[in-house]
């Protein structure tokens, strides 16, 4: 007996929605949202892999009139359903050309929904032949339809948690069979669709009704055995009971029939698949690609990269000395170094010294590779190009940055010649790109691409931590921790487990009884989080206590006894940085994160404490003052900020005279706070209520501030509005220098999500510029330090070295006798990095013989 043919139909919509909530921040370069293009490719993929149909079809609710017969039937049908967001209707066109490509046709019609298409279908198919039918959704109306012969594919949770219903399963869930479902269905309603059902019987009394009289028939042929409530409700709304059966019935008379020829999944177009693919970059996808369809398909190569480059052995570095550029893959301390996308070098890493500074370099990571030259006394070569920090560049919400997903084909990281030839033909693409965008070019090559070589030596040189100080600071801070525990066990008079949320929570709201009235509930009980303990502060002692246990434990874990484990032989910590990981362009600090050492607290500073510089030298801190406020007041264009920033007057000072009208000298402590509060929360898109939060006003006096503020700083708010317009009309923003951050989410239809991308928006222009000037400051200070080791002022072992970057500031070590002219030196170069916007920028140093010193 031959095996049933087996039909895949798919509820098109259901799906759609459920990948644009799954992926609500994913689009394409430039800024057009992909993300329920994405959950249909996503779960396309799955559903070939899976269910291996013989057909594929494709339901859809065509628009405005797929609900017109049920209309009639109930005017308020799905009248509470919120029309389609406009940045989902603009992916349908490009779901299409997905459907296009997969070979998937695409059903609809007048007076029938995507459910009745799907019944109908499943119902023709096996009537015809015994052909078997999978229906994927995540509507749960479908499981009427479930039988011997159609099985429901539910969408449970994300894209691929499906659950499988068949009469067996069904009948194990819901304890009724799949023909009673349209009777429960009928007695408790369905909110979603604004069917009304029987009021007041909720989904377990309906099925407890039909699961003893078997159908809406038996129980109101019983109704007399009812009683109470129960059956004032049955007999109150029997009518609404039948109507909501006509309208949850799925009709399985739509005029469609199966084109089984167009629907043979044959027909797929692996070619069109991959470019689609591509041009959507879903290169994630790419390798996912059945390697079945590919060997059918004389159009496409298999997704892994194909490479024609052949390895030679290197007799000689006069094979090199005639290319400019060369591309570097370090693979288990081997040095593979390719001059062209035909040829590929095994290269002795004790060699790179010879290699000449007529060379550059291209590579993915490539800052590894400039480390490997450090190791090996090699003078690092310039880098020509970097296609994790390249594929970061043109898009700043990039996620997958290995070197398969941008190149959109598998890359065995194991094999030399793939890595080699895919980082040729990343490079070739990417310039491409770069050159279609003359700002972001010029940004990739006067920051990005130098930078990496600056940051490579910092993170090859290190920094030097007194891990004695730790330990002995660990034995200390223990003792303390202990006290405070001590202290809290003694408030609450009884011991516990302070890290635990639920008995804290028992603690504080239970046995100290402490109100929770503004306190928010979670499913295990009231929170214990900081943003919850702050409101109850000063309500009890045991607060501040918690607060600050929670902050010493966790310096002690995260730092204190942290740090040390990760030194190498010679003492020096060494973080690593990322260009590819903030959207704004700042660098980030990982493996350990130095960037996020408190410095304001003194548990912070004693920390820092920990990291000196060589016997005989000192630290020099150069740090930007207010400077993303002053970038604020240059982008937009505030004559009064930029007038107190020239003049080097206290501008939150200024700003306090202007708000409360009164003279500078006359401005109190707590009004100057005030007024600084709104001067960087505004940037930041803070409203009324973080500003009272942050102030201690009240919501209306905050609101009266803002406006009182704007007042006297219109340009602010007419720049923040043209930032907001910016995101949404162009779908993106961009520093002063022009690198671009994507606002897909601006056209979000939910309210959190669209406001949180606008606060983005407009913070990304200050950050972004911020770290632009930072990187150009930090690549001048360098070429200074080379430019005097260069000419014979310093020995290149006694030449100041910088070693972290910190937020707005650099760390530099160097020879105490030097310090103070390389501090000037590194200020002036820091001040005067951007000498075209309009603003005065200030760098205040310090020298000292400790971090925490400084």
């Amino acid at each position: 007996m031959n095996k049933p043919k087996k039909l895949v139909v798919i509820d098109g919509k259901s799906v759609f929605y459920r990948g644009y909530y799954a992926m609500p921040n994913l689009s394409l370069a430039d800024g057009t949202p992909t993300g329920g293009v994405y959950g249909f490719a996503v779960l396309g993929l799955e559903i070939l892999k899976k269910m291996q149909p013989d057909y594929v079809v494709v339901a859809w609710d065509k628009s405005k009139t797929n609900i017109r017969s049920r209309l009639k039937l109930y005017p308020e049908y799905k009248a509470n359903r919120k029309p389609m967001p406009d940045d989902m209707r603009a992916q349908i066109p490009l779901v299409r050309k997905l459907l296009d490509a997969f070979s998937w046709d695409l059903l609809e019609c007048d007076d029938y929904e995507a459910d009745d298409i799907m019944g109908t279908l499943a119902k023709q198919v096996f009537e015809e032949d015994g052909t078997e039918t999978i229906m994927v959704t995540s509507d749960l109306d479908m499981l009427q339809c479930v039988n011997e012969h159609t099985t429901v594919a539910a969408l449970k949770k994300g894209l691929k948690n499906v659950v499988y219903f068949d009469p067996k399963n069904f009948r194990e869930t819901y304890k009724v069979t799949a023909e009673q479902f349209i009777d429960i269905k009928a007695l408790k309603g369905d909110a979603s669709d604004n069917i009304p059902g029987v009021r007041g019987v909720g989904e377990k009394t309906a099925i407890k009704l039909i699961d003893q009289y078997n159908s809406l028939d038996g129980v109101y042929e019983h109704i007399n055995e009812q009683k109470g409530a129960l059956k004032t409700k049955l007999e109150a709304d029997k009518d609404m009971a039948y109507l909501s059966r006509k309208l949850v019935t799925i009709m399985l008379d739509a005029p469609v029939k199966l084109d089984r020829k167009k629907a043979a999944i044959d027909n797929v177009k692996p070619a069109d698949i991959k470019a689609l693919f591509d041009e959507y970059r879903f290169r994630s996808l790419i390798n996912q690609i059945p390697q079945s369809w590919q060997q059918s398909d004389d159009d496409i190569e298999t997704n892994s990269i194909k490479t024609t480059m052949q390895f030679k052995k290197m007799y000689s570095l006069d094979d090199l000395t005639d290319k400019k550029t060369l591309a570097m893959f370090i693979h288990d301390d081997e040095v593979w170094v390719s001059p062209n996308k035909d040829t590929v070098y095994l290269f002795d890493p004790k060699q790179l010294s010879k290699l000449t500074s007529l060379h550059s370099v291209i590579g993915h990571d490539v800052k590894e590779v400039l480390k490997l030259f450090a190791r090996h006394a090699a003078p690092m070569p310039d880098v020509e190009h970097d296609t994790r920090v390249g594929g970061f560049l043109l898009n700043g919400l990039l996620r997958e940055q290995d070197l398969s997903s941008l190149i959109g084909g598998e890359v065995d990281q194991s094999e030399p010649t793939q890595v080699l030839t895919a980082i040729w033909q990343l490079y070739e693409q990417q310039n491409k790109e770069l050159q279609q965008l003359p700002k972001v070019q010029k940004i990739a090559q006067s920051m990005e691409w130098p930078i990496i070589k600056v940051l490579a030596r910092m993170e090859h040189e290190g920094v030097f931590l007194d891990t004695e100080y730790l330990e002995h600071m660990s034995d200390k801070l223990e003792d303390q921790i202990t006290d405070i525990e001590q202290e809290i066990y003694g408030h609450a008079d009884t011991e516990f487990n302070v890290n635990s949320p639920g008995q804290l929570a028992d603690v504080l709201y239970g046995t100290l009884n402490i109100p929770t009235d503004f306190i928010k509930k979670t499913k295990s009980g009231f929170s214990t989080a900081a943003s919850e303990l702050d409101k109850i502060k000063d309500l009890h002692p045991i607060v501040a206590l918690i607060f600050k246990y929670r902050e010493w434990t966790k310096l002690k874990s995260t730092y204190v006894d942290a740090l040390p484990k990760l030194i190498d032989q010679h003492s020096r910590l060494h973080t690593t940085y990322s260009l590819s990981v903030a959207a704004t362009g700042r660098l980030s600090s990982h493996d350990p994160n130095l960037q996020n050492i408190p410095i304001r607290t003194e548990l912070g500073k004693t920390i820092r404490h920990a990291f000196k510089p060589a016997t005989g030298n000192v630290f020099i801190n150069a740090d930007y003052s207010q400077f993303e406020l002053r970038l604020a007041a240059a982008l937009a264009q505030e004559p009064a900020m930029i007038d107190a920033f020239k003049k080097d007057t206290d501008i939150h000072q200024a700003t306090a005279a202007q708000m409360y009208g009164i003279p500078v000298n006359e401005v109190s402590k707590e009004q100057r706070y005030s007024a600084k509060a709104v001067n960087f929360g505004i940037m930041y898109g803070q409203g009324p209520h973080g500003l009272s939060q942050g102030t201690g006003m009240t919501m209306a006096e905050a609101k009266k501030f803002i406006e009182k503020y704007f007042e006297i700083r219109p340009n602010i708010k007419n720049y923040i509005e043209q930032i907001k317009q910016q995101a949404k009309d162009e779908g993106f923003v961009e520093t002063w220098y022009g690198r671009r951050r994507p606002t897909p989410d601006v056209q979000s239809s939910n309210f959190m999500v669209r406001e949180g991308a606008y606060r983005a928006a407009v913070n990304m222009p200050m950050q972004g510029t911020a770290a632009d000037i930072m990187k150009l400051a930090m690549i001048n200070i360098q070429e200074y330090l080379d430019q005097k080791v260069t000419d014979g002022t310093w020995k290149m072992e006694d030449a100041p070295k910088m070693l972290l970057q910190v937020h707005d500031s650099v760390l530099i070590e160097c020879r105490e006798q030097d310090a103070e002219a390389v501090a000037k030196k590194v200020q002036e170069i820091m001040e005067n990095t951007n000498t075209e916007m309009p603003v005065t920028f200030k760098v205040d140093y310090a020298i000292g013989k400790t971090w925490g010193e400084i």
